[in-house]
């Protein structure tokens, strides 16, 4: 997947949500083998998913 097949993803997908209240994060989009920073960067994804989880009353 291209860069911009990517932000096109994304795009689709925002705008098929539109009146949904839902709050949007940031995507992480990797491609072939992890690295550490990929790792790194979907820990970081999962905190700010638990707290937003935790923040609504969902856990």
């Amino acid at each position: 997947m291209t860069g911009k097949q990517a932000i096109a993803l994304v795009d689709m997908l925002v705008g098929m949500i539109p009146n949904l209240k839902v709050e949007l994060i940031e995507p992480y989009l990797a491609k072939g083998r992890p690295s550490a920073t990929d790792y790194k960067a979907l820990d970081d994804l999962a905190e700010i998913i638990a707290l937003k989880h935790k923040e609504n009353g969902f856990i």
